[in-house]
């Protein structure tokens, strides 16, 4: 559901079926976003040129794209919209892999009404919450470009320090917040943004146990139950695991408390 203050967005729903997509609408229209919807990938990129969706809604299997085929595309077109596929069980695997690609989640056909509602609340918090912190950097890169253009008086003058100030180290991991660039045991990784706001935060812990609730709530910007915060996090740690650890099922990293959270191996 929204969060206080959060207001209503737009969505682009992309689906062959007709009958699909007005059921899908109505739903959305209930809570007050904005929504328009199409029937093929072609017409979902002419729409996102004229239409500043906060939200997609991709069906994995359409005629002439495939759904992981329209979500590089939309992700080169609008790095910072979130998008949702839709699967049935026979393309679970693809839409796990669609994650693993920069897609914000999935959801299984025929969708619940309260899943999608719920799924597209997140995903418009989350879309906001990275275009805001782009916005951040840019103005703060704008900020230090200035500032080497000033004349130096001293070298407290120098933006060397704040460059410096957002590196976070924990041994063998250093994440450039100015960047948000990631290095783990000299190795750049690719991480989605998901995976990123995952591995800061519990980063910025510095060993320190992060509860499925909490983790949830900076991640996701999602209010949830204990049980239903576990499951929500556990699939982005599943992914981060396969792109940190040398043995995902048995990490020395990433490391589970039973019961309670998450927390990186100091």
């Amino acid at each position: 559901m929204a969060e206080e203050g959060q207001h209503p967005g737009r969505v682009l729903l992309v689906d062959d079926e007709a009958n699909i997509r007005e059921g899908l609408k109505a739903i959305l229209q209930k809570d007050g976003h904005e929504v328009r919807d199409v029937g093929t990938a072609v017409a979902a990129l002419d729409m996102l040129s004229t239409f500043a969706a906060e939200v997609a809604v991709l069906d994995i299997r359409m005629p002439g794209m495939l759904g992981t085929e329209l979500l590089a595309a939309v992700k080169r077109q609008r790095p910072y919209l979130a998008v949702i596929m839709l699967t049935g069980h026979g393309t679970l695997e693809t839409a796990m892999t669609a994650v693993k690609e920069g897609a914000f989640d999935y959801l299984l056909k025929p969708a619940r009404p309260d899943d999608l509602r719920q799924v597209v609340w997140r995903a418009l918090a989350t879309a906001r919450r990275q275009r805001e912190q782009a916005a951040l950097l840019e103005s703060l890169q704008t900020g230090l470009q200035r500032l080497q253009q000033l004349p130096a008086t001293s070298s407290a003058d120098q933006p060397t320090a704040a460059r410096e100030s957002g590196l976070l180290k924990m041994g063998d991991l250093v994440i450039n917040q100015a960047t948000h660039e990631v290095h783990y045991r000299g190795e750049l990784l690719s991480l989605t943004p998901t995976e990123y706001s995952l591995l800061l935060a519990l980063a910025e812990q510095g060993g320190a146990v992060m509860d499925y609730v909490t983790l949830t709530k900076v991640v996701l910007a999602y209010e949830a139950e204990p049980w239903e915060a576990k499951e929500l996090i556990k699939r982005h740690i599943y992914t981060l695991r396969q792109k940190m650890e040398p043995q995902p099922d048995q990490p020395q990293f990433i490391l589970n408390v039973r019961g309670v959270g998450y927390r990186l191996a100091a």
